[in-house]
């Protein structure tokens, strides 16, 4: 994945985005993109406004207030990001 600070650059394509988000995801609350209920267009959206995955997961989280995995006592392999 191609960033600059936090933010990717014009070489990241929103499928390689959607990636990167749904690994972290996973990595860092055991579930996924399918799991969470999460639509193409709101993805296609904050993708569009130039959102880091990280930025994005970080902000889906807050706003369901979702657990870390690390805070129920096991862990998932951390995304490579």
């Amino acid at each position: 994945m191609a960033q600059v600070g936090n933010q990717p650059t014009s070489t990241e394509s929103f499928v390689e985005w959607v990636r990167d988000v749904d690994r972290m995801m996973s990595a860092d609350y055991g579930i996924t993109i399918i799991d969470a209920g999460i639509d193409d267009a709101r993805l296609h959206q904050h993708w569009a406004e130039k959102q880091s995955p990280k930025e994005f997961v970080t902000w889906f989280a807050e706003k369901y207030d979702l657990t870390p995995t690390s805070e129920l006592g096991w862990y998932a392999p951390r995304a490579m990001v």
